[in-house]
């Protein structure tokens, strides 16, 4: 019976994004706005993921460093 609900609902979200993207689509302001913050979230990530890899280098260098002058 499970089985039978998660292929109804599998089956029905191609069904369901079908007839919102037909019958209820966003103005071009909207869209406009909506892009805008698309791209501002997607600077605000990237930034953040930069920030995230330098201080897992700085991390990895230290231990690393650590390591050589202990040998």
């Amino acid at each position: 019976m499970l089985l039978k609900i998660i292929a109804f609902i599998a089956a029905a979200i191609p069904l369901f994004l079908f007839v919102r993207s037909v019958f209820f689509r966003r103005s071009t302001r909207m869209n406009e706005a909506f892009t805008e913050l698309k791209k501002r979230v997607n600077l605000a990530v990237t930034i953040f993921l930069v920030l995230i890899g330098c201080v897992v280098v700085f991390a990895f260098g230290k231990l690393a460093w650590t390591w050589w002058t202990s040998l």
